[in-house]
């Protein structure tokens, strides 16, 4: 690409322990599974410094959870951070990374042959992701995903994410801000919109 004229550089953070408050929140006891879970929030608010912790810990599991199967797509390494295959950042030891992938196609490609028991993505929003999500719930995988909105009513109404709300497809709504610093929770919502943690 010539010529080039600017450059945006972007570092992951790994902040281990971020998700520690909300994983009895999306984590299903008497399943024994995860909650298919939606991060919303807008740019820079810690949704992917989230995101990552979740699935190193869903991976990982602990005393009172036993770690799952992850399939990771990573399109444009944010999440893991691959160097030559190798992810940089703490993704968990149960956790398969297609890096540099297109969501869609990675979520299939994921389910097909890697028989993933959670399926984590960043950033859904085209009509192929949503698709893509929908296909991956009907072929039993828990359902690990972000996208950018301020609320959840921002979120309603976006065409796509729209019929998610009104068919309940995630069980869980993360809703984050930066009133507090990135990563400052502003509420968590069940499938029926009905708030189950204040920021």
């Amino acid at each position: 690409i010539q010529p080039v004229t600017f450059l945006n550089v972007r570092v992951s953070q790994e902040i281990r322990g971020c998700a520690d408050r909300i994983m009895p929140l999306i984590y299903n006891r008497a399943a024994g599974t995860l909650y298919h879970t939606l991060l919303i929030s807008p740019p820079r608010c810690g949704k992917t410094t989230l995101l990552r912790d979740i699935v190193r810990q869903v991976s990982d599991g602990s005393s009172d959870r036993p770690g799952q199967n992850v399939g990771l797509v990573d399109e444009r390494s944010e999440i893991s951070a691959c160097f030559q295959g190798i992810p940089q950042n703490d993704v968990g030891r149960r956790t398969d990374i297609l890096d540099c992938c297109p969501k869609a196609e990675g979520m299939m490609m994921l389910i097909r042959s890697m028989a993933p028991e959670v399926v984590a993505v960043d950033e859904i929003g085209g009509q192929a992701d949503l698709e893509a999500v929908r296909s991956a719930t009907y072929c039993g995988c828990r359902i690990l995903a972000t996208a950018h909105g301020a609320s959840m009513e921002e979120i309603g109404q976006r065409p796509g994410l729209r019929d998610f709300l009104e068919n309940r497809m995630f069980e869980r709504y993360l809703v984050l801000g930066n009133a507090r610093g990135p990563g400052t929770i502003k509420g968590v919502f069940d499938s029926r919109g009905r708030r189950l943690l204040c920021g």
